[in-house]
């Protein structure tokens, strides 16, 4: 059995090679694209259309993620996270989103780190403004430790401020190699205003007796329920018996549930569907078509104002993609055909206002990855000129108040459901509605400060801050 442990661990190094977010700016379109090159090099690259036209290098790196985030003056900045591929700090940089050159940066400290892996929220968020989720493990002579964790940051005159640990396990030693071991994440997404969830799956090594098995979870900033949810029931396996190890294959969300893909001990697809306000399933059902498969590098896009999201993948020298909106279409479509083979993690989408730009980057690539538009009509009925999200609005007033909160769900009629949050995470209120929109909140007995309101039901999820004073 100690054999099995090897591609166990080899496996379990795999990291977010490729990443891409997009930014529509004072009239102007940008894409951002991050990746690590043949050399070892993390780069960001801001294109125009399909040409790169500004770029900024970080050495030896592991892996690379990047996102926009909204500064105190509402000017994007582009945030790139990028892993050393050495026992050092991992680094979250702010970039001027025109030339690229750095503004600040902050590090990640952990003793003897050996690998981290970072996936970062790539749109502005009306909770968060930014937010990474993180994973770093170190094998050491006497085990392995390693720790997960969710934390917001906002930027302030171009200066990065690290706000709260939404999320964190606390980082424990593994002992032998019958105990726990993460092996890779993907996310984290959101849709509307529901909270950010990103998800996992956990291997546990066989050897001396005991059988290896996978968990599947999904994990989440969404007090005051316990963090960690299973997708299906623990799976047992050896190698000898079962086909492959279940595994987290793409996350992805829109405006109305994000969606989980993922393969079970059988090699079989299927999808998890969430509102990102209570990321317990909502759904799960089986993935109808042999492609992707659970071997085939995949991505989705995840944009909270998008009614659809695009699955791309790569298999036999071809992109592909398939649009879901409710229900997937019951076609694929051919991007490019006669490329190279693109590994785990080295391909990404994003959704614009009328269509969705791909970009993977093919094994031995000394270039830079490839660029291509796919436009909405082209993969879905939706006409372009018709496209918009859904007019759901939560209002919040009087903001800051003294006493008592009016909150409103603008454009929605039927039933939804009412909570309020401190920032330490306790729910405060809860309350339900059967056909109306309106809600009211006394706080009388509360402390000046800080909650959030979050409004919920089958078709949106929203969330804002509130300002209590005396």
């Amino acid at each position: 059995m100690i054999k099995y442990l090897v591609p166990i661990l080899l496996f379990g190094i795999c990291a977010a090679n490729v990443d891409m977010a997009p930014l529509h700016f004072m009239g102007n379109d940008y894409l951002y694209v991050s990746w690590i090159d043949d050399s070892g090099d993390a780069r960001v690259a801001r294109y125009e259309e399909t040409t790169p036209v500004a770029e900024a290098t970080f050495h030896d790196h592991t892996a690379a993620s990047v996102a926009i985030c909204l500064d105190d003056t509402d000017t994007p900045n582009v945030m790139l996270i990028a892993s050393l591929d050495t026992f050092c700090t991992d680094t979250l940089y702010s970039l001027n989103y025109i030339p690229l050159d750095v503004q600040d940066q902050v590090s990640f400290e952990s003793f003897y780190t050996e690998y981290s892996q970072y996936g970062l929220i790539r749109h502005h968020h009306s909770l968060y403004n930014g937010l990474i989720a993180g994973f770093q493990y170190t094998c050491l002579s006497s085990g392995t430790d390693f720790y997960w964790f969710m934390q917001d940051y906002s930027i302030n005159s171009g200066q990065i401020d690290l706000g709260s640990l939404l999320y964190e396990e606390t980082p424990y030693p593994l002992e032998d190699a019958s105990e726990p071991f993460l092996n890779r994440m993907v996310g984290p997404v959101t849709c509307q205003g529901g909270r950010a969830i990103f998800a996992t799956d956990k291997i546990i090594g066989g050897g001396w007796g005991y059988p290896a098995f996978t968990m599947l979870m999904t994990l989440s900033h969404n007090p005051p329920i316990d963090p960690v949810y299973l997708l299906c029931d623990t799976l047992t396996s050896t190698p000898d018996t079962l086909p492959c190890d279940p595994c987290v294959m793409a996350m992805g969300s829109c405006t109305d549930r994000g969606l989980l893909l993922w393969a079970d001990e059988w090699g079989a697809v299927n999808f998890s569907a969430y509102n990102c306000s209570e990321p317990a399933p909502l759904s799960t059902e089986a993935y109808s078509w042999s492609s992707p498969a659970n071997n085939n590098s995949c991505a989705m896009s995840c944009n909270p104002v998008d009614q659809g999201l695009l699955l791309v993948w790569h298999n036999s020298g071809e992109i592909r993609c398939r649009h879901f909106l409710n229900t997937w279409n019951d076609f694929d479509h051919i991007i490019r055909t006669g490329t190279g083979a693109v590994s785990e993690a080295n391909i990404a989408v994003c959704s614009v206002e009328d269509g969705y730009w791909i970009t993977w980057l093919e094994e031995g690539s000394d270039g830079y990855p490839e660029l291509e538009f796919v436009p909405r009509d082209s993969i879905t009925s939706i006409d372009p000129s018709v496209f918009s999200p859904l007019e759901y609005n939560l209002r919040v007033f009087p903001n800051p108040f003294s006493e008592t909160l009016n909150i409103l769900a603008e454009g929605y009629e039927g039933s939804a459901s009412l909570r309020i949050y401190d920032l330490a995470d306790h729910l405060l209120h809860r309350s339900l509605s059967s056909g109306s929109n309106t809600f009211s909140w006394n706080s009388a007995d509360r402390p000046s400060g800080t909650y959030i309101v979050t409004i919920s039901s089958d078709d949106f999820t929203s969330s804002k801050r509130v300002v209590l004073i005396d």
